[in-house]
């Protein structure tokens, strides 16, 4: 179909600029690249072609996107005839279905103004780029409301996924200024095209309404980078109280720590104290002794050593065992563990009390922009 187009009015190369730079739905390429203004001239014909980046909310999905419409046109100053390729992103677009109501209408702007389809164009999708920074902005004042309020020692109602939305938020603020450089770009050579009069002569509705446009790109340009710098900052501060957060948890376990290794040391010393005479009583306890009452003195058995031969040897065939389990790597020592795993609860670890605070991690579904 555009090869027919191209062949039948003579179109020129620059045209197949356009819709190069078009995609698949689902491809995500060149996401802030738009087309330059472009214009070529052979005789009394001008080509002028470029493409725009704008804002688009779509109801169905309840989502905001970024979408790209192009536009090529050629006019014949001796004929004073224009030929105007739209390419839009749906059949039914804004700019599309206004164009066909002016064409409908005989509106008396397309046969004076040759740039007419150009302020259409504007005017259908840039005033959305102030809602779209809002809609953004209103996601991002409660994060920062609430890591500035938040205290390193108190609960946390920030966690490692709202950290995920900032970033998310600073990438489509950071992509706004370079979207909008282009279009001032664009609306600056427009001017200069219109203000020359290599086309017509002068406009001065036409090059207001652009120079109020380039007014507006800048504005909103300026918007986005300053809320872009704010999220920035608000994302260092919560990944700061964060970390921050895990030292003070890792202090306490440190603390708790210390705590039952002093627990530890009091039991060891009175287990060296008592472990003697604990011995002592457990020998005299046994039926090796008994008292002479005739000869008022302690009789022992010759069978004594039965005790100190089996106490050796389970002593010896511990200390075996556990070397040989050392040589081994361990791998019957993580199986023991494993085996006890199943009957006992959870160990409280920094990881575990940082998602009993922070609520788990959330998946956050965002807005992808849609090259076309």
């Amino acid at each position: 179909m555009l090869d027919l187009l191209v062949t039948g009015h003579g179109i020129g190369p620059s045209f197949w600029a356009v819709p190069s730079c078009f995609y698949r739905r689902s491809d995500d390429l060149e996401g802030v690249y738009c087309l330059p203004f472009t214009e070529t001239f052979s005789g009394s014909i001008t080509e002028i072609s470029y493409t725009l980046r704008y804002p688009e909310y779509k109801p169905q999905e309840k989502k905001w996107v970024i979408r790209q419409s192009g536009i090529y046109h050629r006019y014949d100053k001796t004929s004073s005839q224009s030929l105007f390729v739209l390419f839009s992103p749906t059949p039914q677009s804004k700019a599309h279905l206004q164009a066909e109501n002016l064409l409908r209408d005989l509106d008396p702007e397309v046969e004076s103004d040759p740039f007419w389809l150009h302020r259409v164009l504007f005017s259908e999708y840039f005033p959305a780029w102030r809602e779209y920074i809002a809609v953004h902005e209103r996601r991002f004042l409660p994060l920062a409301g609430s890591t500035i309020a938040t205290f390193i020692t108190g609960p946390l109602s920030l966690g490692y996924d709202s950290l995920s939305t900032l970033t998310a938020l600073q990438t489509r603020f950071l992509e706004v200024p370079t979207i909008l450089a282009s279009a001032t770009d664009t609306i600056d050579e427009l001017c200069t095209v219109i203000s020359s009069g290599s086309v017509i002569s002068t406009n001065n509705a036409g090059v207001h309404f652009f120079k109020n446009c380039r007014r507006e790109c800048i504005a909103n340009s300026h918007n986005a980078s300053h809320l872009q710098e704010r999220v920035q900052i608000v994302s260092k501060l919560l990944a700061d109280t964060l970390l921050f957060r895990n030292q003070v948890l890792a202090k306490e376990q440190n603390t708790n720590m210390l705590q039952l290794n002093k627990s530890a040391v009091f039991i060891t010393t009175l287990t060296l104290v008592y472990l003697p005479s604990s011995f002592l009583a457990t020998i005299f306890g046994m039926n090796f002794f008994d008292m002479d009452q005739a000869n008022n003195r302690i009789v022992g058995t010759p069978m004594i050593w039965i005790f100190f031969v089996s106490s050796t040897a389970l002593t010896a065939f511990t200390f075996l065992l556990y070397f040989w389990l050392l040589r081994r790597n361990g791998p019957a020592l993580r199986w023991l563990v494993s085996k006890r795993r199943g009957r006992r609860r959870p160990t409280w670890n920094i990881e575990l009390v940082r998602r009993q605070i922070t609520g788990g991690p959330n998946t956050s579904s965002e807005a992808q922009p849609c090259p076309a």
